[in-house]
């Protein structure tokens, strides 16, 4: 994990602004003795306030830390999707995030003439398919609450959330593509971002991890003497 560090940080010196603290934090990470291991779980957890603490004790600049780890860790969890794929059927996932690694997903492939909607973890490259009037974040299903913002002159749409002001961006695909063509596409992507958050979305929505992609209309309490 050092090993991958070390290459994730020099990568980042040479590709960010000379100078700038994110490319110094890289230059001292690229050979630097870190102990990563207490690092992993506030990574893959997303904790920031972790993170920020362990940036100030070893003076560094908490966004970049967090990016080289992340970078870092992909390898692995590439490695870890593929056989966690072998094992089970991930595409039964019922939630909005990563069945394998917790994140949230970078985007959804339209695969397929039918337009079938896969959830892709940009993270870890898992893939898992999802309704098309289905929320994953806050499981909103009224189809009144969600929208599509369609880029004109390409196949790419951004699909929003009313409720909880979440979006996921969306690319057709005739086949589900591999984790080096999904960093890709959300890299190409970046514009329907721009898109997304300047109409005031957000990725994720305003969430409760614990019902996460849960229909909402499942959520709803029985009426009185209604049969179970």
């Amino acid at each position: 994990m050092l090993e991958e560090t070390h290459r994730a940080a020099r990568n980042l010196a040479e590709t960010t602004e000379l100078g700038s603290p994110g490319q110094r934090t890289a230059e001292i990470l690229a050979t630097a003795p870190l102990d990563v291991g207490p690092l992993l779980g506030p990574v893959l957890d997303g904790d920031r306030a972790a993170l920020e603490r362990e940036a100030v004790r070893l003076q560094l600049e908490a966004g970049p830390l967090a990016q080289i780890l992340d970078l870092a860790l992909q390898p692995f969890l590439w490695e870890a999707a593929a056989q966690l794929a072998k094992l089970t059927d991930l595409d039964r996932w019922d939630r909005g995030y990563c069945p394998v690694c917790g994140a949230w997903p970078g985007l959804a492939g339209l695969v397929g003439p039918e337009k079938r909607r896969v959830l892709r973890c940009v993270r870890c490259a898992a893939a898992w398919s999802w309704g098309v009037l289905l929320c994953p974040y806050c499981g909103n299903d009224d189809h009144r609450r969600l929208r599509v913002l369609l880029e004109e002159g390409t196949s790419e749409r951004i699909d929003v959330c009313e409720e909880c002001h979440g979006y996921v961006k969306a690319v057709s695909a005739y086949t589900s593509v591999s984790a080096a063509q999904l960093i890709a596409e959300d890299v190409a992507t970046a514009d329907l971002d721009v898109i997304a958050t300047d109409g005031g979305y957000k990725r994720p929505g305003d969430v409760d991890v614990a019902t996460a992609g849960v229909p909402r209309s499942s959520r709803q309490p029985r009426p009185e003497g209604a049969p179970s």
